[in-house]
């Protein structure tokens, strides 16, 4: 009976096998009652499953909920389910999903298959990007040329990708809501993303006045950092994100919200009168700082309407953010990130080098995603205390549909769910377990890549490094 395995992933962090198994027939998840006991951790689950029935014992709602979809994966594994006590919880709290619709959309009952599986592996958040260079995706009342121009583009120049037809597209609110209310059913939190002052071209294409030169520009076609960035010492542009959020935040409940902040090139800045006049006001020596003053006015926007602000790890380099914001590490050479968190500051791992789901198999094979740490090195007690999480982003602008969507996360975003989930890991078990799983997937209208594409030999991976790099051409 030790060399037992149960056939679910996320892998569950303690298992007592009895004697003795139950027809998986005999079993419906959604009919077994729960009872809630909050001396149980937050989010976790007692599972007893026995020949004379079986029960679910709760720390909250969502515990039931984890609980019945690990019975659920048992039930989809083969006709007969060990009898067994199964005692679980999360290791992070936050275990997230990204999805970046600013380059290419997909349907909102696509956004549904996807909630279904990130909930079945026990993951919480769908962090959703919505605004980019390349495209604006949600109606604003006060802008409506957000829409009427912000979310067209003339073409998709995305490295050999060289399409000229014109992209556009957005959700309605009613559909936002719809997703917001899918999700919230199976515990999981929706983040929207408005990420600003840089990665704003096509809000600049619809408000020139926006940016420190004012003048007409287009939507992005191309992938990048762009030069034309939201113009600070604006008040008028302050007022437009405040609009903005104030509309957002009527449309996402949520306790998190992501204002992005990473690469925003402080050249149009530097040439700025506004932009150095508001330096000059405020006593600040340089443009990070700048930034940081913006980050902070942002942050406590949003604390005024209950929620907390995400901000991509480059947020942090201004030097000025304390415990009021979270950041997401992504790429960070400078370390700011880990020396927030050992500062007492809360940090999402997204590494890149082992969680970018739009990177080829060759730069990010499956074994590679897997065997990620976030408890990295240079974090001491305190900063390993303040790692809330793994999330796992998908960029678009190589992800043209649903079929690469799933070809792209699947089964790589089953290795962050299991990175975020259990305290001990076994690759070999975890390969055994997603033979299970896949199906369970295609159930769902998810086809995952096939295995021969998971961890490519040498001169394979040789080979995708090269056309990811064209990707930058």
């Amino acid at each position: 009976m030790s060399n037992q395995i149960l056939h679910i992933l996320p892998y569950p962090n303690k298992v007592r096998f009895t004697e003795s198994s139950v027809l998986s027939k005999t079993l419906d998840a959604d009919s077994v009652p729960a009872k809630i006991d909050s001396a149980l951790p937050k989010e976790g689950y007692r599972l007893t499953i026995t020949p004379q029935g079986t029960e679910i014992l709760a720390g909250d709602d969502a515990g039931a909920f984890y609980a019945r979809q690990s019975l659920r994966q048992l039930c989809g594994s083969g006709t007969e389910v060990p009898c067994c006590v199964i005692e679980d919880a999360p290791r992070f709290p936050h275990r997230g999903f990204m999805l970046d619709v600013a380059r290419h959309m997909t349907t909102i009952e696509n956004i549904k298959r996807l909630a279904d599986a990130i909930a079945l592996m026990k993951m919480n958040v769908l962090h959703w990007h919505l605004t980019d260079d390349q495209g604006w995706r949600v109606p604003v009342e006060k802008y409506p040329r957000l829409i009427e121009i912000g979310s067209k583009r003339q073409g998709s120049y995305f490295g050999q990708q060289k399409d000229g037809t014109p992209y556009g597209g957005y959700y309605t609110h009613d559909e936002l809501r719809e997703i917001v209310a899918y999700c919230a059913e199976r515990h999981i939190t929706v983040i929207p993303e408005l990420d600003v002052p840089g990665h704003t071209t096509c809000a600049i294409a619809a408000y020139p006045d926006l940016s420190c030169r004012q003048e007409q520009i287009e939507v992005g076609t191309k992938q990048g950092v762009y030069k034309d960035i939201l113009c600070v010492g604006r008040d008028k542009v302050m007022q437009f994100v405040y609009d903005v959020l104030e509309e957002f935040c009527g449309i996402f409940p949520g306790e998190y919200f992501h204002i992005g902040g990473d690469e925003a090139p402080k050249k149009r800045w530097k040439e700025c009168p506004q932009c150095q006049q508001r330096m000059k006001d405020e006593g600040l020596d340089t443009e990070q700082q700048l930034q940081g003053r913006f980050n902070k006015q942002i942050a406590e926007f949003l604390a005024k309407r209950g929620k907390k602000t995400i901000v991509w790890n480059e947020g942090l380099y201004s030097g000025q953010m304390g415990s009021e914001v979270i950041a997401q590490r992504w790429f960070d050479p400078g370390r700011f990130a880990i020396r927030f968190a050992n500062k007492g500051g809360n940090v999402i791992m997204s590494d890149d080098r082992f969680s970018y789901l739009d990177y080829t198999y060759g730069r990010l094979p499956l074994k590679k995603a897997y065997r990620y740490n976030p408890l990295r090195a240079g974090l001491n007690k305190r900063g390993k205390a303040n790692i809330i999480g793994v999330e796992a982003p998908a960029w678009t602008e190589q992800i043209r549909n649903f079929d690469r969507m799933c070809y792209q996360t699947f089964p790589r975003l089953c290795a962050v769910a299991e990175n975020g989930w259990s305290q001990r890991k076994d690759y070999k078990g975890f390969l055994v377990r997603l033979g299970d799983f896949v199906p369970q997937l295609r159930a769902l209208g998810i086809t995952p890549a096939k295995a021969d594409a998971w961890n490519p030999n040498a001169k394979r991976r040789a080979q995708e490094m090269v056309e990811q790099a064209k990707w930058f051409i």
